[in-house]
Parts: C-alpha cells; sequence; structure tokens
C-alpha cells in the first residue's frame, strides 16, 4: 500500500490529486477497483478510462484531460517507464516458485553436484553429476539439470524447466517452464540427425519465455547475449549468436548459424534463415522472413524482409496503379 504523494515521488510524475490518498495495488483500466491504480497508455481505451473506477491513473500530459473528474492523476511524460516502475514497487520480486531454501527431500541430486547452501531445490527435481548450482538459485519443481551445467546466483528456473548437459547458465538468469536448453539442433544428413557436441551459454540477466528451445552447437557454441530477453514459444537453432539486449517475441524462429546483433528486436512469428547476419539495432517486423543479411539499424517487414519504407512505397503505388 503506497500513497499517491510516495508515488509520484517515486516515479517522478506530477500528482494532480489528492496526496494523502493511498492505493492498495496495480490493475488494468477495465477492472481496476476504487483502491487500485492503472495506467492510460495507448488512445485506443479512452472509452475504457471514461468507465474506470481506479482511484488514480498514470497517464501522459496531452492525455490528462481525457481523464474523468474522480480519477487522480499522475502525470508524466513517459507514462510506460512510469507503469514499468510502479509493477516492479509493487510486485519487487521476480516470479519465482515458492521454493524453501535447501534441498527438497524428493530430489534427486547427484552426489558430485555442488549444490549451494542458499540455494533452493524444489520437489522432484533431478541434479545429475557434476552441476553446480550457486548461491540464491531457485529451482522449481520437476526441473531437469543435466551433467556438467553450471547455474549462475540469483537464476530462476521455473518448474518443468529442462536444462540438459553442459549448459551455462549466467547470474539472475529467469527461465520459463518446459523450456529445454542444449537440446540436440536440426543437423541433418542421409544416415540422420549428426551428432552435436557443442554447448549452449545464457549470459547474466537473459530471460527465456516459457516452452522455447534452444539448441546447442553441432560444434561451438550456442549463445544468449546479456540481458537478452526472448519470449514464449521460440526456437534457437544450433550455433546461433544473439546478442546482448536483443528482444525476440514470441514464435520466431532462427535457423542455425545466424548471428542477431546487439539491440536488435524480432517481431512475433518472424523467420530468421541460416547463416545470415541482423545488424545492430535493427527492427524486424511481425511475420517477416529474414531469408539474407541485413545492414544494422534499420526496420524491416516483408517477405523476404526488406527495408520497411520501401515496401510500403512499392505498396503504395501497387495500390494506386490498381485504381486507375
Amino acid at each position: 500500500m503506497f500513497t499517491l504523494d510516495t508515488l509520484a515521488q517515486h516515479l517522478n510524475a506530477r500528482l494532480e490529486g489528492d496526496g494523502a490518498l493511498t492505493v492498495t495495488g496495480v490493475s488494468d483500466l477495465s477492472s481496476a477497483d476504487k483502491t487500485e491504480i492503472s495506467a492510460y497508455l495507448s488512445g485506443r481505451w479512452k472509452q475504457v478510462l471514461q468507465e474506470t473506477q481506479a482511484r488514480a491513473i498514470i497517464i501522459a500530459p496531452h492525455h490528462a484531460h481525457l481523464s474523468p473528474k474522480h480519477v487522480h492523476r499522475l502525470v508524466t511524460p513517459e507514462p510506460r517507464r512510469a507503469w514499468a516502475q510502479l509493477l516492479r514497487l509493487f510486485h519487487p520480486q521476480p516470479q519465482a516458485p515458492q521454493v524453501p531454501m535447501g534441498v527438497d527431500r524428493t530430489a534427486i541430486v547427484s552426489p558430485t553436484a555442488e549444490i549451494d547452501h542458499r540455494a533452493c531445490i524444489g520437489p522432484y527435481a533431478v541434479i545429475e553429476p557434476g552441476v553446480r548450482v550457486h548461491s540464491d538459485v531457485v529451482i522449481g519443481a520437476f526441473v531437469f539439470v543435466g551433467a556438467g551445467s553450471d547455474i549462475g546466483s540469483k537464476s530462476i528456473l521455473m518448474p518443468h524447466a529442462c536444462i540438459l548437459e553442459d549448459v551455462h547458465i549466467g547470474q539472475a538468469v529467469w527461465v520459463g517452464s518446459h523450456t529445454t536448453i542444449g537440446s540436440t539442433g536440426f543437423g541433418l544428413d542421409e544416415a540422420g540427425r549428426l551428432p552435436h557436441t557443442g554447448r549452449v551459454i545464457i549470459e547474466d540477466g537473459a530471460s527465456i519465455g516459457a516452452h522455447t528451445c534452444i539448441d546447442k552447437g553441432t560444434v561451438g557454441t550456442t549463445r544468449i547475449g546479456t540481458q537478452t530477453h526472448i519470449d514464449n514459444h521460440v526456437q534457437v537453432g544450433h550455433n546461433v549468436q544473439v546478442g546482448a539486449h536483443v528482444v525476440i517475441c514470441g514464435q520466431v524462429g532462427i535457423a542455425g548459424s545466424a548471428v542477431i546483433e546487439d539491440y536488435v528486436v524480432l517481431g512475433g512469428q518472424a523467420g530468421i534463415t541460416g547463416h545470415v547476419t541482423i545488424g545492430e539495432r535493427s527492427r524486424i517486423a511481425a511475420q517477416s522472413g529474414v531469408t539474407k543479411s541485413l545492414s544494422p539499424g534499420g526496420a524491416y517487414s516483408g517477405h523476404p524482409a526488406e527495408p520497411n519504407r520501401e515496401r510500403l512505397r512499392r505498396e503504395a503505388l501497387r495500390r494506386q496503379r490498381e485504381r486507375l
């Protein structure tokens, strides 16, 4: 529970309302009650804003006049940033399974595994030989950690995550339920699947969504860079190199040996063919197909992916011809 004065100071927002009032939680505009705070982040919610029961909202200066009179306002030029700060303020801990410190009596832990005394190993987890689990790691129920893997401090493995052999997970990494890291890649010849003897490295601060699969290298390493965030249902092929601060949305598929440089954003259901490089700070629109390397800093869309502005110009010309 926080007063509106406290929230305004924390969010560096201008309060328009009674600072002594308190809010008990965070909710969306449509379901917030008279004790909660919400945010107005898009013009598409104008009607919902008029009907909201929220006690207070975060809102941009140019939208403040749209707010109903009964709603107190925290006005900021960056409402999305303030909304993220607000969520972290009310929910300071990352999503983690509730696991007591120590090793649950039902867990199966190899005697050669090294488990820090501050780690939490949940029910029915399996920890194979040679695994190292560092301090403040939380391993949920039914998690599997394969031989020789290393789980860095403060990392969280959600229930049913599967970490196969020789995977290195850095510090403060979050891995979603039913995700598999270190699976055999889709390298084939006429005799079937090729052996894969490589590994996977997940660097510090990364997060990997649920039901995602990251294949180990055929030889060498598949790497996910620091502070990179991957959504649910993503496929990362063998020997892919993903840089730092990359955002990969749901259902993206990245074929083997592709290189995704720092600060790239891949929209949902984009497909990246193998052995291409997507340059730093590029943005790939949803459902685009990348079939060749792309220069840094561009916005790309379509199949095959091309500069977005060129594609839109061509589409406009085509529609113009059709009307003639």
